[in-house]
């Protein structure tokens, strides 16, 4: 890290291969789009950065505690819920609906309970 390794220039000519990347994607041109996308994917490489690398894969030791942590922070939502229907309070059950609807969580409604998952293009 003694030598100047132009990091400032990497980015700079980074996000300029984006913002071309970017105009052929609106102009329809996948030819020349998956070009710039190789480009880019080998220049992100060199700064460690490839998405596709696995350093950057989903999944770790962290992953099971948040998931328990969602899930309960979202049953916890859906028994406030539960208990507002069930007391007829239509506007706090439809708060916490929409609550969590902003957080991108589809509720059904199912005769077992209600079941979550994450809301198509969360």
């Amino acid at each position: 890290m003694d030598d100047d390794l132009g990091t400032p220039a990497a980015v700079g000519v980074i996000h300029n291969a984006v913002r071309r990347g970017n105009k052929l994607l609106a102009d329809g041109d996948s030819a020349s789009l998956a070009a710039i996308l190789n480009v880019l994917v080998r220049m992100l490489d060199v700064l460690g950065l490839d998405p596709a690398d696995t350093a950057w894969a989903q999944g770790g030791a962290d992953d099971a505690k948040l998931t328990a942590a969602f899930d309960s922070l979202v049953a916890g939502l859906l028994e406030e819920r539960a208990a507002a229907r069930s007391d007829k309070d239509w506007a706090r059950a439809d708060a916490i609906r929409d609550r969590i609807a902003a957080a991108g969580i589809a509720v059904e409604d199912t005769p077992d309970g209600p079941k979550w998952t994450l809301a198509e293009g969360s």
